[in-house]
């Protein structure tokens, strides 16, 4: 077999040492290649997790906020007007955030109308190390409008 092998390699011009070394060069050149592969893969669907759990909490976050309406607006309009009390719906976001067991940064914006909450985080990697990418930063965004009672829906 390997003299068959040897006659191959001949025909085409190469011969079993050369072709040992190119193995090795190209073993080399595509390993890290490969790594890095292997470690989007592996640290990309940590990270796509990672994210869905902070979408969570910004969903949360907006909604928790989103709901509190300012009573004295709705009072004097009997009802007619509904608007958020801003500075208790950013605290109030602010809070669930604060509540997660993730170290979070969040930056929150309540106008008229709705809270939007922006949370990220800095998640270690494990197989990009090898890359020299120690850290990737995921962020999620919500935003959630100011409801009151209960709407009638159209189905």
């Amino acid at each position: 077999m390997k003299h068959r092998l040897s006659r191959h390699l001949s025909r085409m011009g190469l011969s079993v040492g050369e072709q040992s070394g190119q193995l090795v060069v190209w073993t080399a050149v595509m390993l890290p290649l490969f790594l890095s592969v292997i470690g989007l893969a592996a640290d990309g669907g940590i990270a796509f997790g990672a994210r869905r759990e902070l979408q969570n909490v910004a969903d949360s976050a907006a909604r928790a906020g989103a709901m509190q309406v300012d009573q004295r607006v709705y009072r004097e309009s009997s009802g007619a007007t509904v608007v958020l009390d801003q500075a208790v719906a950013r605290e109030v976001a602010a809070q669930y955030v604060s509540s997660q067991r993730a170290a979070l940064v969040a930056t929150i914006a309540a106008e008229r109308q709705q809270v939007v909450v922006q949370v990220g985080r800095d998640m270690p990697t494990s197989f990009l190390r090898l890359v020299g990418i120690n850290t990737m930063r995921i962020t999620a965004t919500a935003r959630a409008s100011v409801r009151y009672g209960v709407e009638r829906s159209n189905r």
